[in-house]
């Protein structure tokens, strides 16, 4: 085996160089997984936009192969070298109360919105590249397994790319299902067709509910094309068609029992809107970052709000068994995949410049290797 490893080292705003680091010596703890495919994730463009997360290996949606791993590691983890895996980004404290009953997301440690300093804070794929054993991102030929790694033992068929959407599906599991209790018989609305939209329009359909419904913008029409093969059953041109005319009259005037916001919703017209299109007892999962909060409102109408905050480990699992079980189209959703030496092209491409269509964009080493 090679004793180094190539990666994508982003040392600027929207600026990435290629570097070569060396392998770490292993211990009883720890292990070594060589990359075979990384998705690059929503928030990815806007990290690469910050001036304070430089340098940085990007990358948090990762799959690949153990080649090395200690006693210790091995026993805990229950995987040995040769076996296919997928990680979370998340590496958790684990002795919190929040890691104890296995909620790892909002551990101290882990949790991106109380962190002290979010770019030396240990996690894969916004670390900070200085702190050995530097390789903490996917976007790289091979990867450092943390003791506290968050791992899922995949199938050895199992599409990597496909697996990749452990993540974003997992997410969708996780906003749309457990935390917002779309199931059986539920209405579903969906703002934002983008791989998180889309996921929870799936994750919601494969529960079981009665309806799903998506909302995007005219820039959107692919995507909210694409919608339709992957769960929903209506796809909304907020810029064309009335919202509220479509909620009423496939609600029967009720609204929906589910909303999920996936866009951020800058000026807190989306949670304005869902409040209006909800039904009483509704659960929303709203970003909210510009809302005010019409306490009266939710009062009024009974409902429970919460924001939607990463995955649970047996959201990405979930997410993994419905990827397993072939029964959705998600070739359909990764759309394109890149090679560490165009590593800025990709983020671009998720962000909707340069490359035109991408959905779930990937980086496969290997790409490299075939040139």
């Amino acid at each position: 085996m090679t004793e180094t490893s190539r990666a994508a080292v982003k040392t600027g705003v929207e600026q990435t160089e290629l570097r070569e680091f060396a392998l770490p010596r292993l211990g009883d703890d720890d292990g070594l997984l060589r990359v075979e495919s990384s998705g690059v994730g929503g928030s990815d463009p806007e990290t690469y936009r910050r001036e304070n997360a430089a340098p940085c290996i990007m990358g948090h949606e990762n799959v690949g192969t153990v080649v090395d791993l200690g006693q210790a590691a091995q026993r805990r983890w229950g995987i040995k070298p040769g076996d296919r895996i997928a990680l979370h980004e998340y590496l958790p404290c684990w002795h919190c109360d929040w890691c104890r009953q296995g909620d790892f997301r909002l551990c101290m440690e882990a949790d991106f919105f109380n962190v002290k300093d979010r770019f030396n804070t240990l996690r894969y794929g916004t670390c900070n590249a200085d702190i050995p054993p530097h390789l903490w991102g996917g976007f790289a030929e091979y990867m450092y397994l943390a003791p506290n790694a968050v791992i899922h033992r995949i199938p050895a068929t199992m599409n990597a790319r496909h697996a990749t959407m452990a993540v974003p599906l997992g997410n969708g599991v996780q906003w749309a299902v457990l935390d917002g209790g779309a199931g059986l018989g539920k209405t579903v609305l969906v703002f934002g067709p983008g791989q998180q939209g889309l996921s929870c329009a799936l994750a919601a359909k494969a529960a079981g509910a009665l309806k799903v419904i998506i909302v995007g913008l005219s820039r959107d029409r692919v995507r909210l094309d694409l919608a339709l093969h992957l769960g929903a059953d209506i796809a909304v041109d907020a810029q064309q068609e009335d919202l509220s005319r479509i909620v009423a009259a496939a609600t029967d005037g009720k609204g929906v029992d589910v909303v999920v916001d996936t866009t951020g919703d800058p000026d807190g017209t989306i949670a304005e809107q869902a409040i209006a299109l909800s039904a009483k007892g509704a659960w929303l999962s709203l970003n909210g970052l510009g809302a005010t909060v019409p306490i009266n409102e939710i009062k009024k109408r009974y409902l429970t709000v919460r924001a939607p905050r990463g995955h649970s480990y047996g959201a990405v699992q979930t997410a993994l068994n419905i990827i397993a079980s072939g029964m959705w189209p998600i070739d359909r959703m990764c759309s394109h995949d890149f090679g560490l030496d165009t590593v800025h092209d990709s983020i671009l491409a998720t962000a909707g410049r340069g490359i035109e269509g991408a959905i779930h964009v990937t980086v496969s080493p290997a790409n490299d290797r075939q040139k």
